[in-house]
């Protein structure tokens, strides 16, 4: 088999590995320099992607004759993600827009489920945010705009604002919760998609 990371012929002996699983994991973990993460891999000149959780387990080393491997910066990744994150913001803008047109209509059961979409990628959203600020070393707090002001102080708000959808969708009052998504909530999901598309850039 032949192997190459970053177009870099690599000579290893795998006879030891049954399947392409096995093969990604010892080259992570021997040869993917720190500071570098496995970006792409094409199994005989194709992308492999997994459709399925741990499909690469089911590859045997038999099958693969030319394995490439292209890797990508901690931060170039970190940047990607937040590029990714960012534009996911206008699907999350469409399911405030759609939950709290349906908490208006008074149809609970759907505007529920829209709800908790929405609160989960609020969430992922948020991690993203900061767990690739870790990465970039870059200190949210010191991250500012005249738009945004103070991104601890605008976090804050966010969480804020958050906990008191969270009081309002206890107390069952789906007007006020869907006058606080569609007034407050989503200008404040625009002010973090520019927070995020602003520390994406090197």
């Amino acid at each position: 088999m032949q192997i190459t990371i970053n177009d870099q012929n690599l000579a290893v002996d795998f006879s030891h590995l049954r399947n392409l699983e096995e093969a990604l994991v010892e080259l992570n973990e021997k040869f993917i320099p720190e500071g570098q993460q496995l970006f792409q891999v094409e199994v005989n000149g194709e992308f492999f992607t997994e459709r399925y959780p741990r499909e690469s387990r089911y590859v045997g080393l038999g099958e693969v004759a030319r394995l490439d491997l292209k890797t990508v910066s901690d931060a170039d990744l970190a940047r990607s993600i937040l590029v990714d994150a960012s534009q996911q913001v206008e699907t999350l803008l469409q399911a405030l827009e759609k939950s709290a047109s349906l908490f208006r209509l008074a149809a609970e059961d759907e505007a529920n489920h829209y709800f908790a979409q929405v609160l989960e990628a609020l969430r992922w959203m948020l991690q993203t945010g900061e767990g690739a600020c870790q990465v970039l070393e870059m200190d949210l707090g010191r991250v500012s705009s005249p738009q945004d002001g103070d991104v601890t102080g605008f976090l804050k708000r966010f969480q804020d604002l958050l906990e008191e959808m969270l009081q309002v969708f206890e107390e069952d009052d789906y007007i006020l919760l869907a006058d606080l998504m569609e007034y407050e909530l989503s200008p404040m999901v625009k002010q973090w998609q520019n927070i995020l598309s602003r520390i994406s850039l090197p």
